[in-house]
């Protein structure tokens, strides 16, 4: 990679391995260029690099924009089902500022390796110890009924027909003689509110229904890799505190701090020393 046109042709390798073809079908607008401004790769090479899929966006699963499935858009993101968990993960230091929303999957790939992407260029973090890239059984279960609910969501995955319980208790597992039940506790003026669906599904599995996984303690270390030049590629060593925490009430905000915030998105509440 390091001699003349070596990332040019490993990018090439990999985009005709795939085919011209079906990376044009992975990708939401066909029309997208693969280079953006200022020489950036897109999000689906980086997607393409990352699961093997030129797919345009980095949240779980799919989605259709649109309330009627037959006119809205289709727009796709990293589908467990089809890849698997992803080997190397990806964080954006754009979730933070709301741009969007990283799935859990990327969140929590194979291996303790995450791609850090930035405006300006990316980086590379990772951990020694590979449990520090691991679900919670808790969070499993919650990432399960949320490619269920998105799945049948209005919207950006808050809202759902009560009509299509039937299909989300079976993308779940669970079988029809469980519909009555989930109906009567689900539905409210026939609508079903994720946070109500999330908190069910946890109670049905003998799980806590709090949110996101078990309260994080002890600390994660994470060494963070800078090969841009200049300045020169860098090593930095990074140490999070868990615990349950606001850390702008302990001393550790994010507030100005974007790699602070990004981590945030991945350890909540996290008090990251450097």
């Amino acid at each position: 990679l390091a001699g003349p046109a070596g990332v040019l042709s490993f990018a090439v390798s990999v985009l005709l391995t795939r085919t011209l073809e079906v990376v044009r079908e992975d990708m939401d607008d066909h029309g997208t260029p693969l280079i953006g401004r200022f020489g950036h790769c897109s999000q689906e090479v980086v997607n393409l690099m990352l699961i093997g899929e030129a797919t345009s966006n980095v949240f779980d699963g799919s989605r259709w924009l649109g309330d009627d499935p037959t006119s809205g858009l289709l727009v796709k993101g990293v589908d467990g089902d089809r890849v698997g968990v992803p080997p190397v993960g990806y964080l954006s230091e754009l979730e933070p500022m709301r741009f969007l929303a990283v799935g859990t999957l990327y969140k929590h790939p194979e291996y303790p390796i995450w791609v850090l992407g930035s405006p300006t260029h990316y980086t590379l973090l990772f951990s020694a110890r590979r449990a520090d890239s691991q679900l919670s059984k808790e969070a499993q279960i919650e990432q399960k009924a949320k490619k269920v609910f998105v799945e049948n969501a209005l919207d950006e995955g808050g809202l759902a027909l009560a009509s299509n319980l039937g299909k989300m208790l079976e993308g779940l597992g669970m079988g029809a003689d469980r519909l009555p039940q989930a109906t009567s506790e689900l539905a409210r003026e026939e609508v079903i509110l994720w946070e109500d669906f999330r908190a069910w599904t946890c109670r049905q599995f003998g799980l806590h229904s709090r949110s996101g996984e078990a309260l994080p303690s002890g600390s994660v270390r994470l060494f963070l890799y800078d090969g841009q030049d200049p300045p020169g590629p860098s090593l930095r060593l990074i140490t999070l505190e868990l615990n349950d925490i606001d850390p702008s009430h302990a001393g550790g905000g994010s507030e100005g701090d974007a790699l602070a915030a990004t981590l945030h998105t991945r350890w909540p509440n996290a008090i990251m020393q450097v």
